[in-house]
C-alpha cells in the first residue's frame, strides 16, 4: 500500500480514513512528521499523531477528496487537496489542505507536514 507518487498519499489517506484504519493512516507519515489537527496546534510525536487521527475517525464521517494538486521538486512535493468530511448527524467539514510529502529512501512518499486546514492559514481576506 506504499505510495509511489505524492498524490497517492492523499488517495491512501482517504481509503484508510473511510475504512477506520488508524494504523494505516499513521503509516502515511514519516517519523517526526508535523501534523496540525486544528489551527494553531502542531503535533510531531507518534502518540499525538495517532490520537489526533483517531479523533477524526471517531466522527464516523466519510471523507471525500474533491480535487488535488502536487508540485514535485526532487524528493519533495507540495500537495493540496480540497476535502469534505460528511459527519452523520453533524455539520460537514469542507476545507483545503496543504501538505509537504517527502520521498523516502525506499522510493515511497510520506507526509513530512500535514495541515488539513492549510487553506485557512492566512485567514479570511475579508478580515484584513
Amino acid at each position: 500500500m506504499a505510495a509511489t507518487e505524492p498524490n497517492q498519499v492523499i488517495e491512501q489517506f482517504a481509503e484508510c480514513f473511510n475504512s477506520g484504519d488508524v494504523e494505516g493512516l499513521a503509516s502515511l507519515y514519516e517519523d517526526g512528521a508535523a501534523f496540525i489537527p486544528q489551527p494553531g496546534t502542531v503535533l510531531s510525536d507518534a502518540a499525538g499523531l495517532r490520537a489526533a487521527l483517531q479523533g477524526f475517525l471517531d466522527t464516523k464521517g466519510t471523507l471525500t477528496i474533491v480535487s488535488t494538486s502536487a508540485v514535485v521538486k526532487d524528493d519533495l512535493a507540495l500537495t493540496h487537496s480540497h476535502w469534505r468530511l460528511d459527519i452523520p448527524g453533524g455539520e460537514a467539514m469542507d476545507h483545503t489542505s496543504a501538505e509537504l510529502a517527502r520521498r523516502q529512501p525506499d522510493g515511497t512518499w510520506k507526509y513530512a507536514i500535514d495541515n488539513p486546514y492549510g487553506g485557512e492559514v492566512l485567514g479570511d481576506p475579508a478580515d484584513r
